[in-house]
């Protein structure tokens, strides 16, 4: 019996869930800022820029190109604040509150990954491809034929030659609409696997900064 309530007294909350949560916050600001410098890596080895990533979540979040890139970034990170404090919320859980390091990085990667499952991938299979076509529709590049032209002087060019280049500006945006489609296409499974590491990484950080925290506290209260 004595045993018995040892056992008990041991698997008692070892920190007070304001600091489980305020660490669960520190942790996911660190692991939204690991998780947004895999992203902006991946966009760039794939040629679409560093910050795109921050961009598509703005676009996401209903700003316009030139405005997306600060909204998109304060959502990732209020995204990652999120997650950091429903992360605090489980480990005050007495089965699940963390003792070690192999815990609570353990535990951050599950929730990175249920993050992936839950909130990343339903997002990708539904708006993501939409908005990366109005990306790279967005984007500055020197032969993109949406862009109007400048210098043409409508005195020198008859009604049938605008006809004409009309038409062929149509063929030329349908042409590059069904290329950038194709590339969208392709780019979607390495958006989407580098997506999954980004978010074990995000877990591994938050597990990481979270741990020594929350033992810390224990330490000071003696248990």
């Amino acid at each position: 019996m004595f045993m018995f309530l040892k056992d008990m007294a041991m698997e008692s909350i070892l920190y007070p869930k304001k600091i489980a949560l305020g660490a669960g916050i520190v942790g996911g600001i660190a692991g939204g800022a690991v998780m947004y410098g895999i992203m902006s890596m991946l966009m760039t080895q794939i040629g679409m820029g560093a910050n795109c990533f921050a961009i598509i979540m703005g676009l996401i979040t209903g700003q316009s190109y030139e405005n997306a890139l600060y909204p998109g970034m304060t959502a990732h990170f209020l995204t990652s604040i999120a997650i950091g404090v429903a992360f605090g919320a489980i480990i005050n859980v007495k089965k699940l509150q963390i003792r070690g390091f192999g815990k609570g990085i353990g535990l951050g990667v599950a929730t990175g990954v249920i993050a992936f499952a839950v909130i990343f991938v339903p997002i990708a299979m539904t708006v993501l491809p939409a908005h990366m076509m109005d990306l790279m529709k967005m984007m500055p590049t020197s032969g993109n034929p949406g862009m109007p032209g400048k210098g043409m002087s409508g005195d020198s060019v008859n009604q049938a030659g605008m006809a004409n280049q009309k038409m062929d500006e149509k063929m030329k945006m349908e042409e590059m609409n069904k290329m950038m489609m194709e590339k969208a296409q392709q780019l979607f499974p390495m958006i989407l696997a580098g997506s999954l590491v980004s978010h074990v990484a995000f877990g591994a950080a938050l597990g990481t900064v979270v741990t020594p925290l929350v033992k810390r506290s224990s330490e000071r209260s003696g248990r």
